[in-house]
């Protein structure tokens, strides 16, 4: 019914060629055209009566146009199979305008991933890198949880501090009239930690709860509201309430405000975190390593379309999380040298070492149990109070992407795991503390 003839144009990139039959054109033809003698409404006559020669004559260029499709999507996906090429991205289509006399002709570019051959890896060389937890982290944890696990209370004729928690009733305006967004009723707010436009939290200090004030307060010129921005603006502020802050007096008063029985609990709790962060931290660092020998090792030409289509995705991928991120992405970013120079760098890197661990994984015959899926979900579950944790795992298992995704993580996983335990590696340890600094600066 239709033949397929492939011509190779540049490493991984071929045109197919597909010739279809006339018979097969002339079926499709004849099914549209009686198809739509059963909808056409023509003078003179009846539905399902209008003679084929009248439909062709009023309808010809449609018919034809009608037909092409109907045969590219049916003839499509097998003229791939035939041509036993598995595309890498969406092939491209090309309608020649010129038809042969008889049958009917159809052109795609298909781009496939590369065939490669993976050097052995008892060849490549690269850190192993242990983080280890110390006593100065489990401490700096204990610090940060004592500063941060503040309750306050409540004292009547307090006058506010830095520090304090207010909770504030107020009506903002600009030249008499109020504005939108600019209303808020029993709003905590701390003085001190700056969340207020400028100015607004200086001007409740030493206020007391029942006190009326008026805050003047002018908006930043660069405020993300647009119609504010620059303005002065009046609040009329009540104070309901001022709260001094209480901290734990000492760590088994700290452990009992977090739920725990003392301090020696919440110490083997904070060990027990610190130690999970210390080993995804390990196999992180040793995984970045590996993965760089690997792509050392094994150099690749990617096809320009393959790498033009994942540019793409990781583009929209970026501006997805600047706008996620309340930020306003600028349309001349996309034309930035250095920007496009980014974004192609981290295209490239992704796409080779898909095509690199995939050839791991098939060579070593990797594979990922549905025990480690669950032990995986269980893990994650642990994130959760022990309450939610059952309905997290049921909405996972119900979720095919959430359950996809990890089967991938936990493959690409033991793909590099196997690596490391192949190539030839060179012990580096460095404390918590450390690692966490150097991820800082990156």
């Amino acid at each position: 019914m239709i033949q397929t003839e492939v011509k190779t144009l540049a490493p991984n990139e071929y045109q197919v060629h597909v010739t279809v039959e006339q018979g097969e054109y002339d079926r499709i033809y004849a099914m549209l055209v009686n198809k739509l003698s059963m909808q056409a409404k023509l003078p003179g006559f009846r539905p399902g009566k209008t003679p084929s020669h009248v439909l062709k004559k009023q309808f010809g260029p449609k018919l034809h146009e009608d037909t092409v499709s109907e045969l590219i999507q049916t003839h499509y996906v097998t003229a791939i199979e035939k041509s036993g090429l598995i595309p890498a991205v969406q092939p491209l289509l090309d309608v020649p305008a010129a038809q042969p006399s008889s049958g009917f002709e159809f052109t795609m570019k298909v781009t496939t991933w590369p065939d490669v051959e993976i050097k052995p890896l008892s060849g490549l060389a690269f850190d192993e890198t242990t983080v280890s937890v110390e006593d100065a982290d489990v401490q700096a944890v204990i610090d940060r949880l004592q500063k941060s696990q503040v309750k306050f209370e409540i004292e009547a004729g307090r006058a506010a501090e830095t520090g304090d928690q207010l909770h504030i009733d107020f009506c903002g305006s600009i030249d008499g009239e109020e504005f939108e967004g600019g209303k808020g009723e029993d709003v905590p707010l701390v003085l001190g930690e700056g969340r207020f436009i400028p100015g607004f939290e200086d001007q409740l200090l030493g206020k007391v709860a029942g006190d009326d004030v008026t805050i003047e307060v002018t908006f930043p010129a660069d405020y993300q509201a647009a119609h504010l921005a620059g303005k002065a603006a009046s609040f009329a502020t009540t104070v309901k309430s001022v709260g001094k802050p209480v901290v734990a007096e000492d760590e088994d008063a700290l452990a009992v405000m977090l739920g725990f029985e003392d301090a020696a609990a919440l110490r083997a709790d904070a060990v027990a975190r610190l130690q999970d962060e210390a080993n995804e931290a390990s196999f992180s660092s040793t995984r970045e390593s590996a993965l760089d020998a690997l792509l050392a090792a094994n150099d690749m030409v990617l096809p320009e379309a393959l790498i033009e289509e994942d540019m793409r995705a990781t583009t929209r991928r970026v501006l997805e999380n600047m706008k996620q991120q309340g930020m306003q992405p600028d349309p001349a970013m996309l034309d930035n040298d250095e920007f496009r120079t980014e974004i192609r760098t981290r295209s490239e890197r992704g796409l080779k070492l898909s095509v690199l661990l995939q050839k791991v994984r098939a060579d070593a015959d990797l594979n990922v149990s549905e025990a480690e899926i669950e032990a995986e979900i269980d893990r994650q579950s642990l994130q959760y109070p022990e309450e939610q944790r059952v309905q997290f795992k049921a909405w996972v298992h119900g979720q095919d992407e959430q359950m996809g995704a990890i089967r991938e993580r936990l493959l690409e996983r033991a793909c590099v795991q196997h690596i490391i335990d192949q190539a030839k590696t060179s012990g580096v340890s460095k404390p918590l503390s450390v690692w966490q600094q150097e991820q800082e600066q990156e």
